[in-house]
C-alpha cells in the first residue's frame, strides 16, 4: 500500500473516530438529558403524591370532623327524645296508679255502700273529711252533743240588739239536729207589771255591757237547757259563707222593698226561687217590712213569726248546700271563716271534730220550730212583749232537744218496748209469715204492717238509735238485711224494716 492510501485511510478513519466521538457524545448528552427529566419527573411525581396524601389526609380528617359532628348532632335530638320517652313513661305509671287507686276506691265504696250512688258520695265525703282533720271512725264514735245559742246583733238602731236569737243543736250518734227560735220581744222579766224596754230578750246583751254570756243564761233559764256555747255572728260571716259556696238556692217568700239612709240598708228582692248571694242574703235576713207597712203575711208567720221562719229556712238551706260534695274539701275553710267574723266561746278545733260527721248529714233530719207563746201588751208603757207558753215551751224542749238526747245516750230497755213497722218490698202480696213469727218470738212488737215500693236489698233502719244490741240481734234474725240510721217518722216507731226481693 503506498503512503498516500495509507494517510487516506487513516485520515478516513480518523474522520469516522470523530464522528463517532460526536455521536457518542451527543447520546451521553441525550441520556443526561433523558435521565435529568426522568428524576425531575420523579420529584414532581413525589410532590405530587404528598400534595394528594395530605389531600387524602385533609379529607379523612374532615369526614371524621363532619362525621363527628353529625354524631353529636345526631346525640342531642336523641338524648332529648330519650327525656320525652322517659317523662312519658312516667306520667304513663302515674295515671295508671291513679286509675288503680281510683279504681279499689270506687270498690271499696261500692261494697261498703251496697252500690248506692248517694251513700258512696257520702262515705267518700267521710273518709275525705276523716283524712283532712286526722281523725278515725273512733273519734267519731266519741263525738257528744253539741248545743250552741246563735245569735245576730242588729244594725237598725245605735244600741246593739240581738234580733236573732235560735238555741241549736246537733246530734252525730243520731244525726239530728234542731233549731229553736226565740222572738226578739220574748219577755224575761220578774213582774209584767213594771215591764220595760230591758226586759225583752233582744236587749239583754247591750244592758250588759254587749256581753253575750249575758243573754246565753238568760236563754238557758228560759228553755231550761244547759246549752254553754256561744256565736254571736257578724252580717260579714254569713255573707263570706254563702258566696264562698257559690250562693244558696231558696225560695224568697214575699216581694222585698226597704230603703234606710240611717241604716245604709237597701233592700230589694223579688218573690220567687232564685241564688242568693253574700248581699242578697244580709238583704233576707234583715227584712221585716216594706216601705209601704206591709210584711209577711199571716199564713206565712206575721211580723217577726215570718222574720224568723224565714231566718231558720235559709240557714236551713245554707246547711244542705253547704253540706255538698262539691264544698267537701272547703269545709275546713268554711269553718275558719265563719270563726273569723264571730264572737265565740267555742273551739274551732273542736268544732272541725265534728265534720266528717256532719257531711253525711241528711236536711231532713233538721227540726226547727218557734218558741211556743202569744203577743201582749204589758207594763207602765204597754209595750208589746212575747209571752211564752211554758207549759207548751217544756213539751217542745223535750221533743226536739231532750228526746234526742235520750237516745245519745242508748237507755237500756228490752224487746218488748221496741215498736216494728214492717214494710213489704218483694213486689209479692204477703211477706214470709216465718219472718212475722220470728221477730214476734223474740218479743218484738210489731205495730204496723204494709206494703212498699219494690226493692231488691232488703233494710233495716234505726230510727231512733237505739242500742247496737237490739239492731244485731235483728240482724240475726233477718240474716241479709243492710243496717241504716233513719230519720224518726213517728216516734212510736223504733225500727222500720223493709223486705226486699232477696228474702223471696
Amino acid at each position: 500500500m503506498s503512503r498516500r492510501e495509507r494517510r487516506e485511510r487513516e485520515e478516513r478513519e480518523a474522520r469516522e473516530r470523530k464522528k463517532r466521538e460526536k455521536e457518542e457524545k451527543k447520546r451521553a448528552k441525550l441520556e443526561e438529558k433523558i435521565y435529568k427529566k426522568r428524576q425531575k419527573d420523579k420529584e414532581n411525581n413525589k410532590k405530587r403524591n404528598n400534595k394528594t396524601k395530605v389531600t387524602k389526609k385533609n379529607t379523612k380528617t374532615n369526614k371524621k370532623s363532619s362525621k363527628s359532628k353529625n354524631k353529636s348532632r345526631n346525640k342531642e335530638p336523641n338524648f332529648i327524645v330519650k327525656i320525652l320517652k322517659f317523662i312519658l313513661k312516667v306520667i304513663l305509671i302515674i295515671i295508671l296508679i291513679i286509675c288503680l287507686l281510683a279504681g279499689i276506691l270506687i270498690g271499696y265504696l261500692g261494697v261498703k255502700t251496697n252500690w248506692d250512688k248517694t251513700e258512696m258520695l257520702k262515705l267518700f265525703a267521710k273518709e275525705t273529711t276523716l283524712l283532712l282533720t286526722g281523725q278515725t271512725e273512733e273519734d267519731l264514735e266519741k263525738l257528744k252533743p253539741i248545743y250552741c245559742l246563735v245569735m245576730g246583733v242588729s244594725k237598725d238602731i245605735d244600741v246593739s240588739l240581738t234580733d236573732t236569737i235560735m238555741v241549736c243543736a246537733y246530734y252525730p250518734k243520731t244525726q239530728q239536729a234542731s233549731i229553736l227560735s226565740i222572738p226578739r220581744d220574748t219577755f224575761i222579766g220578774d213582774s209584767r207589771y213594771s215591764a220595760g224596754g230591758t226586759d225583752k230578750v233582744n236587749s239583754v246583751y247591750a244592758s250588759n255591757g254587749n256581753d253575750p254570756e249575758a243573754t246565753l243564761k238568760e236563754v238557758e233559764e228560759l228553755t231550761g237547757l244547759e246549752i254553754n256555747n256561744y256565736a254571736l255572728i257578724d252580717t260579714d260571716a254569713l255573707v263570706n259563707l254563702v258566696d264562698e259556696i257559690g250562693g244558696v238556692y231558696f225560695d224568697v217568700p214575699i216581694n222585698m222593698k226597704y230603703d234606710s239612709r240611717k241604716q245604709n240598708l237597701h233592700i230589694n228582692l223579688k218573690k220567687g226561687y232564685q241564688l242568693i248571694d253574700g248581699d242578697k242574703a244580709e238583704q233576707l235576713l234583715r227584712f221585716r217590712k216594706n216601705n209601704d207597712g206591709t210584711g209577711y203575711p199571716a199564713e206565712y208567720g206575721s211580723d217577726d213569726y215570718g222574720r224568723m221562719r224565714t231566718q231558720r229556712e235559709f240557714i236551713t238551706e245554707t246547711i244542705k248546700q253547704t253540706l255538698k260534695l262539691k264544698n267537701v274539701t272547703k269545709l275546713n275553710d268554711l269553718v275558719k271563716i265563719i270563726f273569723d267574723n264571730v264572737d265565740t266561746n267555742l273551739d274551732v278545733n273542736e268544732v272541725l271534730k265534728y265534720v266528717p260527721a256532719a257531711v253525711e248529714f241528711d236536711i231532713a233530719n233538721i227540726k226547727s220550730t218557734a218558741l211556743p207563746g202569744a203577743s201582749e201588751r204589758i207594763g207602765p208603757q204597754s209595750l208589746w212583749f212575747f209571752l211564752h207558753d211554758e207549759v207548751e215551751t217544756e213539751e217542745i224542749i223535750d221533743e226536739m232537744f231532750l228526746f234526742n238526747e235520750k237516745n245519745e245516750g242508748n237507755i237500756s230497755i228490752a224487746p218488748e218496748d221496741l215498736t216494728i213497722q214492717l214494710l213489704n218490698g218483694t213486689g209479692e202480696e204477703y211477706i214470709s209469715e216465718d219472718i212475722k213469727n220470728k221477730l214476734i218470738n223474740s218479743g218484738y212488737n210489731i205495730k204496723e204492717e204494709k206494703l212498699t215500693t219494690i226493692t231488691k236489698k232488703s233494710k233495716l233502719i234505726n230510727r231512733t238509735n237505739k242500742s247496737d244490741e237490739f239492731s244485731n240481734e235483728l240482724i240475726d234474725i233477718l240474716k241479709n238485711v243492710e243496717l241504716k240510721s233513719g230519720q224518726p217518722n213517728d216516734y212510736a216507731i223504733d225500727y222500720t224494716i223493709i223486705i226486699g226481693q232477696d228474702m223471696i
